[in-house]
């Protein structure tokens, strides 16, 4: 079973390099729309309270003017933001170097606050990284960014490159520091402590024995020296889920989050779901070891056992697969508060459904159930994010309808009451598929002062209606006719490009 994790990602890899080779470059909530234009959710009795629409959204498609004749399919975006000076920020997605098929991979960079975003082609990937994640840390102080970076490559032989760059408006490749083979979706966390940048990576790693491939990747240098260390303590039926999401608070705690594969069966992971912690910012030779459960008294707690995981490297939810959706978030001022969010079978009638819960006691303890409004059918790419006052945040996209929803959800007291805003809800069956994944196996959350920030994917057909929050386009586009075109008005067929938003923080 081997392979099995990274069977996904060597499925990109064929797939992206065919396409490349011919790529030509110039209780569900649910949503309603008002004559404003915001989303909410339909009914404030069956949900309880609702808090009052944003002041102020903000969704910027990625792709820059120079680049409004490309139809890639840019999906499985990222974020990082510079916490001293959040007008920097650097996003992904599955770009390819719209000039070079020998040159870098390239990201996004704006250092506006979002408005404006431009390529700058520096991972140390050829043309087209497989998988992308990574962070900016305040920790050494540099004035346009220190991006730590996870990337593998789009080649036969898969690598991962954990590297960087203290400036990223520099046309400079990133620096590698650390590179080995035969790892999966790497997943990059940083954090600034004592002047230097504490990273954590998680990943897949079938270097590891015994089938404990939940691995965390720990830098407490700024990447010059990485430790890694295997988080799954207990029997896997060979190998962990390919997500492993660390989360980090102010205080140098880290949680990570990891599915525990006890069985499969080709089409099914029953899987845990496991939080380990470290309490020293994974100091010491015997890291994340802090969180133990009370059934075995082993390392890392069981919030539930044995969940029931769809796999399918196919289109499953409309045009997108399934099978390793996770993600975890704690309060950045507190961190006995953290939450923890999944994707499962859920009831026979749903696809695969979304699920939360809750801590506040730094793990030891969860919610026995899920937390309200938070069990969410036929639905993808959860994103959890915790704001400096406390409020949580859930991203996701939702199948309804015969289109793809993007939600953003904020709550003051876990999820009890909420505020929906919906960024997008755009056709999702078209365009046609052209690898993958289609959207992404993930999206991204982030908060920043008084702003949640993150990016997600969709069809980027011009059509205001399909964003209710509003949008605003770099390429090249016609609103009147909802058609794309080049620049020089001539049409460009519809794509799926990445956007990034961000909304403020219910007060």
């Amino acid at each position: 079973m081997r392979a099995l994790a990274v069977y996904w990602m060597r499925f990109l890899v064929l797939t992206l390099l065919a396409l490349i080779a011919g790529t030509v470059f110039i209780g569900s909530l649910i949503p309603s729309h008002t004559g404003n234009g915001r989303g909410h959710l339909e009914s404030a009795e069956a949900f309880g309270s609702v808090y009052a629409a944003p002041t102020q959204v903000k969704v910027v498609d990625l792709i820059p003017s120079s680049l409004s004749g490309e139809t890639n399919q840019d999906s499985e975006p990222f974020l990082a933001i510079q916490t001293a000076n959040p007008q920097v920020m650097v996003a992904s997605a599955f770009t390819p170097n719209p000039v070079s098929s020998s040159g870098n991979a390239p990201v996004y960079v704006s250092q506006d606050g979002g408005d404006s975003w431009v390529l700058n082609a520096i991972t140390p990937v050829q043309r087209m990284t497989c998988d992308i994640t990574h962070a900016l840390a305040p920790g050494e102080n540099h004035p346009r960014g220190d991006l730590h970076a996870g990337t593998l490559a789009c080649a036969a032989s898969i690598t991962l490159n954990e590297s960087e760059t203290t400036d990223v408006s520099s046309g400079t490749a990133m620096s590698v520091q650390s590179s080995r083979n035969n790892v999966d979706q790497p997943f990059v966390r940083a954090l600034a402590i004592s002047n230097s940048d504490h990273i954590y990576v998680g990943l897949n790693d079938f270097n590891q024995t015994n089938g404990h491939t939940a691995t965390v990747d720990v830098s407490l240098d700024g990447g010059a020296t990485y430790k890694s260390f295997s988080v799954e303590a207990r029997t896997t039926m060979g190998q962990d889920g390919p997500s492993v999401r660390p989360a980090v608070a102010g205080d140098n705690t880290v949680y990570a989050a990891f599915f525990g594969w006890r069985k499969f069966d080709g089409k099914i992971a029953t899987s845990d779901v496991v939080v380990v912690r470290d309490d020293a910012g994974g100091i010491g030779p015997h890291a994340f070891q802090a969180l133990k459960d009370q059934s075995d008294k082993l390392p890392g707690r069981l919030v539930v056992k044995r969940v029931s995981i769809p796999w399918s490297n196919s289109p499953t939810l409309g045009q997108e697969r399934i099978g390793s959706t996770l993600s975890i978030a704690v309060d950045p001022n507190n961190s006995s508060i953290v939450y923890v969010g999944w994707a499962d079978r859920g009831s026979k009638k749903d696809i695969y459904t979304l699920h939360v819960r809750r801590s506040a006691d730094r793990g030891a303890t969860w919610s026995k159930s899920d937390l309200p409004h938070t069990t969410i059918s036929n639905a993808t790419n959860i994103a959890l994010a915790v704001a400096n006052n406390g409020v949580a945040a859930l991203l996701y996209q939702q199948l309804m309808n015969g289109r793809w929803v993007t939600h953003v959800v904020q709550s003051h007291n876990a999820f009890v009451n909420v505020q929906d805003t919906i960024l997008a809800s755009v056709p999702a069956n078209e365009p046609a598929q052209q690898f993958l994944p289609y959207l992404g196996d993930y999206d991204y959350l982030l908060s920043v002062g008084n702003e949640f920030r993150g990016v997600f994917c969709a069809n980027n057909t011009p059509d205001r209606a399909n964003f209710p929050s509003g949008v605003t386009y770099q390429r090249a586009a016609d609103f009147n006719a909802k058609t794309l075109t080049d620049g020089s008005g001539n049409p460009v067929a519809i794509s799926i490009d990445p956007f990034y938003f961000s909304v403020p923080v219910i007060p």
